[in-house]
């Protein structure tokens, strides 16, 4: 995708290109860790917690301290990148690094739709595996919570108060887990 918005002398056209957030290699190693892409910059994963859950196992703190049923909870991110790389994250470190977006930036449609989508089908893989509850394994099958907290800093994306509503208007209550750099950001 080209961005033609500078002009430089004599009329010409200068043509800057916008990057993808992902490169082959970091879509690689986050496939090989479990991770699902959505789009250029977003990915969803099955929590362990979830796992646990289907299988009658007990729920993370969310669901001890609020009543969150964590076989129905997504848990995904609208930004790859981060702003640091602290030495104290639990994260991988190969995340793109940056203080601003500057990357091809997909719809929050398209990242909400494709994160259930891709959250769905890693669901139907408990289908028949041994421990696995029938009724949690099909209540699997409508989110109604989704932890923005994956990896990455989700307010960097600059449409996450548009996502957050998108989810809402799904009846799918949201947790927003940021390092708050980006206050300017949280309307």
């Amino acid at each position: 995708m080209l961005n033609t918005s500078k002009r430089v002398e004599k009329g010409a056209v200068k043509a800057k290109e916008v990057r993808e957030m992902i490169t082959p290699a970091l879509a690689q190693s986050l496939s090989k860790q479990g991770y699902r892409l959505v789009g250029s910059h977003s990915a969803v994963k099955l929590c362990r917690w979830t796992k646990s859950m289907l299988r009658g196992r007990g729920g993370c703190y969310k669901h001890t301290f609020y009543g969150i049923e964590s076989h129905r909870c997504m848990e995904t991110t609208p930004s790859l990148a981060c702003a640091n790389k602290c030495v104290f994250c639990w994260r991988h470190h190969t995340n793109p690094v940056g203080t601003e977006w500057r990357w091809k930036q997909d719809d929050p449609e398209s990242i909400v739709q494709g994160a259930l989508q891709n959250h769905y089908n890693m669901i139907r893989q408990f289908k028949g595996v041994p421990g696995v509850q029938n009724a949690r394994y099909e209540e699997a099958f409508t989110v109604r919570h989704c932890a923005l907290s994956l990896v990455g800093e989700p307010i960097m994306y600059p449409e996450i108060n548009t996502l957050v509503r998108l989810l809402h208007s799904q009846r799918i209550s949201s947790f927003l887990v940021t390092n708050a750099q980006f206050p300017a950001e949280i309307r």
